[in-house]
C-alpha cells in the first residue's frame, strides 16, 4: 500500500489493515491528526478512560486498535533513534479489502466485515502540507 505522504529520513512510518470500523476509524483519526505525537496519546487515552468524547461517542473498540498501532509507531520511532514526543502526527484511515462472513444462501448474503487500512507518520510540521498538494497534482 502506497502512502499518502512522501516518506524522508527524518520520519518514522507504519501502515497496518485493522478490525475496525473505516467511519468509526475516520472520526477517531481526524480527532488526532496534525497533533504532537505526545498531545495524540493524551486524547487516544483519555478516550479509552472515557473522560472525553468525540460528537457523544467513544468509539472503544476503535481506540483499543489505533491505541496499539500507535505504540508500534513509537517503538519504530525509537529503533530509528528519533524521540517521537515533539514530532507531529499524521494519521489517515482508508477503505479496506471486502470480506463477507459466511455464506449463508447460495448467494453472496451475509453481512460484511468491517476491516480498513490505517496509516501513519511521525514528521516535523514545517512545509508538510506542501508536499501532499504536489504530489496529488501530479496525478
Amino acid at each position: 500500500m502506497k502512502y499518502t505522504i512522501l516518506i524522508d529520513e527524518k520520519m518514522t512510518h507504519a501502515s497496518s489493515t485493522l478490525r475496525i470500523s473505516q467511519k468509526n476509524a475516520v472520526n477517531v483519526c481526524r480527532a488526532l491528526n496534525r497533533k504532537k505525537f505526545s498531545k495524540a496519546k493524551e486524547i487516544l487515552e483519555k478516550l479509552e478512560k472515557k473522560e472525553i468524547s468525540l460528537k457523544g461517542k467513544y468509539y472503544n473498540k476503535t481506540v483499543k486498535e489505533i491505541t496499539k498501532f500507535i505504540k508500534c509507531l513509537e517503538t519504530n520511532a525509537r529503533s530509528k533513534n528519533l524521540d517521537p514526543d515533539p514530532l507531529y502526527l499524521f494519521i489517515s484511515a482508508h477503505r479496506g479489502p471486502v470480506m463477507h462472513r459466511a455464506r449463508r444462501r447460495w448467494r453472496k448474503f451475509g453481512t460484511r466485515m468491517k476491516i480498513c487500512h490505517v496509516q501513519a507518520v511521525l514528521s516535523e510540521k514545517d512545509g508538510f502540507g506542501k508536499k501532499v498538494r504536489e504530489r496529488r497534482n501530479k496525478k
